[in-house]
């Protein structure tokens, strides 16, 4: 499989399982800009690659196949 943006793959799974990018977000105690920016590659460091590490965990990404 190529490998993908984790951007393109978490709104595959957001339109999967039918929700938006505002409801993960709130799922995840954080506001939905902050998530934006993480997806977008805007923030950087532990917290974001933490944030990012529980997106893929909820919508089963295999992080193999992000770049």
């Amino acid at each position: 499989m190529p490998v993908q943006k984790l951007k393109e793959l978490v709104r595959i799974g957001l339109i999967q399982r039918g929700i938006s990018q505002a409801e993960l977000a709130r799922m995840m105690d954080i506001s939905p800009a902050y998530l934006s920016d993480i997806l977008n590659d805007n923030r950087r460091g532990k917290r974001a690659d933490y944030i990012k590490s529980q997106v893929a965990r909820i919508l089963k990404i295999d992080m193999k196949e992000v770049s």
